[in-house]
């Protein structure tokens, strides 16, 4: 406690409990004891004035406000307002460490990323200054210290070149660079910012899958290996899931076999999980991928709409990457490629349907391969145009055939004469909207023009998703995305393995002898292979006939 006689007014400072109280003949102030409180006190009453304008209290008597009995303890917070620029906000948030060249520093920082965390500014700009005693108190600081103006330019400048990132996208960077990076200490980062975020499994863990051992499941797909190595419930489970995948319903598989129709579903999800685990290696080995096929098919899942991204390998028209994810943005194509990236194919030709997220995301995974976009998804937007912007019949065909004829041909140099001819006309026929779309998507156009090499179109990945429509046809949706995950390899086994109309499977170009497996036989002859004596009727033409004799 000390009193101090200063023109006609003495000053009082008291503690009281957790605030702190400075009392005049004229008035009180009584504020929370904080560090911050008591220098803005000390500033606050070294303001006041009386009418001859000199000062109310001395800085002896002030610097009792912060404990102290030199002078220069007020003084420094007096100097530090002045240098804050008369602001007290600006006094409060004051931090020594923090001067203009660190202000500066922080601004550098942010115009390459405005969203930066505090952690990763502290890193850059102690990096930058060369410095290692930043905190981030102080970079708060320098940041309060940073015009809003200065802050939202870079975030329009960014905006306007598509370079402003969503949360996904930014988490999706953190993660790649986690399974790409080598240093320990750079992962723990990634997956404690991935922590702060929220990002957890998928809580809905649907029913467990149980299969078979890993010995059992290299047996059951192994060729030559006799079907009395294969236990008899499991060849069960085989056949089980080959009707299935016709569209037999579980409640009637189960009521054959003797269990619930659940039951049975984990029976045949399980077997087929670690089939495909087992043949997905084999294929990726197996496969070159110089040419990949990229397509999505749209899923209902409890009513909402997800979408399964699938590649397949152009040379063999087998999956190699598969994905369920719930948009089509470009983040999503980054995924799938940096899947595709991972299993070290050497991708040379990448063709998709015409997806915009493409258009970005395959320059960034593989920077080196061709985009090629379907010739006939192009022709089909074409037709697309001209019936919504023409409404006479006779100049919608006259357009629509010219603007088909673009692509309709074996020679490069063609395909430029007749867009140049199209653009002298897009004034007179409308079609100048067309034509910007063009610019922007003809270097994608191109490089099947004249090629043997590159393919002109996704048949081949639209024949998969036509073959997966009859599988999915018959569910009308799935339970939760894990009922949808297993499902899905439930249909990829059957496409692998089940015979087409040419009378082989697509598991055959990659091993030829997969017909010797028993897993194969089982998928295709079941009957057969189970030795229930069923033959097929083509072997027995005169069944009918004999049958016929012996009634009459």
């Amino acid at each position: 406690m000390e009193r101090r006689e200063v023109y006609g007014m003495d000053l009082h400072v008291e503690e009281r409990g957790t605030t702190f109280c400075v009392t005049t003949q004229a008035f009180s102030l009584e504020l929370l004891d904080t560090p911050v409180n008591r220098k803005v006190a000390v500033v606050f009453l070294r303001v006041l004035k009386d009418s001859h304008g000199r000062p109310l209290f001395t800085l002896e008597q002030l610097a009792a406000i912060v404990g102290s009995a030199n002078r220069q303890a007020a003084s420094q917070h007096v100097e530090d307002f002045r240098a804050s620029g008369a602001d007290f906000k600006a006094l409060a948030t004051r931090k020594r460490k923090v001067d203009q060249a660190v202000v500066e520093a922080v601004a550098h920082e942010l115009t390459f990323d405005p969203l930066a965390s505090l952690g990763e500014l502290v890193s850059r700009v102690n990096a930058r200054l060369k410095r290692d005693d930043l905190t981030p108190a102080n970079i708060e600081a320098g940041l309060e210290q940073l015009s809003a103006a200065s802050l939202r330019k870079v975030v329009q400048t960014q905006l306007a070149r598509g370079a402003v990132h969503y949360q996904e996208e930014v988490l999706l960077e953190m993660a790649l660079t986690a399974l790409q990076s080598a240093t320990r200490q750079e992962q723990t980062q990634v997956v404690a910012r991935l922590e702060r975020a929220q990002i957890e499994g998928s809580r809905d863990t649907g029913m467990t899958s149980p299969h078979p051992d890993e010995a059992t499941l290299t047996a059951l797909c192994r060729p030559h290996t006799p079907l009395s190595a294969i236990p008899w419930a499991l060849q069960v489970i085989v056949v089980c899931l080959t009707l299935y995948s016709y569209g037999v319903p579980l409640r009637v598989l189960g009521r054959w076999v003797g269990v619930h129709k659940t039951t049975m579903l984990r029976w045949i999800v399980g077997l087929a999980a670690g089939v495909w685990s087992l043949i997905a290696t084999w294929i990726t080995q197996a496969v070159k991928g110089r040419v990949v096929y990229l397509d999505e098919k749209w899923l209902k899942i409890q009513g909402t709409w997800v979408y399964w991204f699938v590649a397949l390998d152009g040379e063999t028209e087998l999956p190699i990457a598969h994905e369920l994810m719930t948009g089509r943005k470009g983040w999503h194509c980054v995924w799938l490629l940096v899947k595709l990236k991972r299993l070290g194919l050497g991708i040379k030709v990448v063709v998709t349907d015409g997806l915009k997220g493409y258009l970005g995301a395959i320059p960034r995974v593989f920077p080196q391969a061709v985009h090629q976009l379907c010739l006939f998804h192009h022709q089909q937007r074409v037709s697309q145009f001209a019936r919504e912007h023409f409404a006479e019949e006779e100049e919608r065909k006259a357009r629509q055939t010219a603007m088909k004829k673009l692509v309709q041909t074996h020679d490069k140099r063609t395909v430029k004469n007749r867009l140049a001819a199209l653009q002298a006309r897009a004034h007179t026929w409308g079609i100048g909207e067309w034509l910007k779309r063009m610019e922007e998507v003809l270097p994608h156009l191109l490089p099947a023009v004249g090629s043997r090499r590159i393919p002109r179109t996704t048949n081949a990945i639209e024949r998969f998703f036509r073959a997966f429509q009859r599988f999915y046809k018959v569910r009308r949706g799935f339970f939760s995305r894990e009922s949808a995950k297993g499902q899905l390899l439930v249909f990829l086994v059957f496409y692998v393995f089940t015979q087409g109309e040419k009378g082989s499977a697509p598991i055959e170009r990659v091993i030829p002898e997969a017909r010797a497996m028993p897993l194969y036989r089982l998928m295709n002859d079941p009957f057969m292979a189970l030795g229930l004596g069923v033959r097929p009727v083509k072997e027995t033409p005169s069944f009918a006939k004999d049958h016929l004799k012996k009634a009459a």
